[in-house]
């Protein structure tokens, strides 16, 4: 954050949702499945936080440390969400698989090294090549054709940003 302060921040649904189930008795675990995947499928800011609240009234009598990690991830859970593009894209951009996908294969790649010459490009030159490899394996986001509303939302939403700092200021 202090290098793109104005970063928007999406939390991964599949972690959280894990991290839930690492608090509940396995009893409770199909209802968390069931409301992550409603979450998931949401269709607009007011859904997600329809099921946002859903959620946290669900642990409320549960487990308190489930509820605040909710309450803690708060609004990132519901960044793609809050922007108001189509759920297709929903299923690639709430979790981070793709971005784990492709530190697996460089570490996979790079983890052969044993000594990194500091004087040379050497470490480009393998970060290169790993890159190169793990796009191989690269697939296309599940609705890529709404890329371009999720790019005019997040213009848009820069927008309301600055105008709302002038104001401020």
């Amino acid at each position: 954050m202090e290098v793109f302060p104005k970063t928007l921040i999406q939390r991964c649904l599949v972690h959280k949702e894990r991290n839930l189930k690492s608090y509940l008795s396995t009893r409770h675990w199909s209802e968390v499945n069931r409301l992550f995947n409603r979450l998931r499928r949401s269709q607009g800011p007011e859904d997600a936080r329809d099921v946002l609240a859903e959620i946290e009234a669900f642990l409320a009598d549960k487990n308190q440390q489930a509820r605040d990690t909710v309450k803690e991830a708060g609004s990132q859970l519901l960044t793609l969400l809050e922007l108001d593009v189509p759920n297709t894209l929903n299923r690639t951009l709430l979790s981070t698989n793709c971005i784990e996908n492709l530190f697996k294969n460089l570490r996979n790649h790079i983890g052969k090294v044993c000594r990194w010459r500091e004087e040379t490009d050497q470490a480009d030159r393998w970060l290169a090549s790993g890159l190169t490899l793990a796009s191989e394996g690269f697939r296309k986001i599940r609705g890529y054709q709404d890329v371009p509303l999720l790019i005019e939302a997040l213009e848009r939403k820069m927008v309301q940003d600055k105008n709302s700092q002038k104001k401020v200021a």
